[in-house]
């Protein structure tokens, strides 16, 4: 019962930014507050995995606000910060499977669209959607 409620919000936190993401290139600190605060709690209630878990997952999160400090932004503060949310909710192993497949799907599909011609080398692109693309086949597979 409790995977699927964690499924659930994670699922509804990367959407909700995944759509924020896609329109204004930023991220919602409001739904971030509110499902960190909701994971938190909801970790604490049903105890499925140990505070250390939930530490190592935000952690990746705090790895990658480190790299948009020192890179000046090349990934976003916004991005780092969901890494921490979803880390709460996942831990470490999890969330850093996420990020690795997200990055993989962003890789991908751009690959195809720079050879298409549809994207230039320098574009920036959402981060987000992608996570949300790998969440999805994550759970279907």
């Amino acid at each position: 019962m409790e995977e699927k409620i964690v499924k659930v919000l994670i699922l509804l936190l990367l959407a909700i930014n995944s759509a924020v993401d896609w329109r204004k290139r930023e991220i919602s600190l409001i739904s971030l507050e509110v499902f960190g605060v909701i994971g938190i709690g909801l970790n604490l209630w049903l105890g499925y995995q140990s505070f250390m878990e939930a530490a190592g997952g935000a952690g990746i999160g705090l790895v990658l606000l480190a790299a948009a400090f020192f890179t000046k932004e090349a990934i976003g503060f916004g991005d780092g910060l969901l890494i921490c949310v979803t880390g709460i909710y996942l831990g470490f192993w999890e969330n850093m499977s996420l990020l690795f497949m997200g990055a993989l799907c962003c890789g991908l599909i751009l690959s195809i669209g720079v050879l298409a011609g549809r994207v230039k080398m320098a574009a920036r692109v959402p981060l987000i959607p992608f996570l949300l693309l790998a969440f999805i086949g994550r759970m279907i597979l």
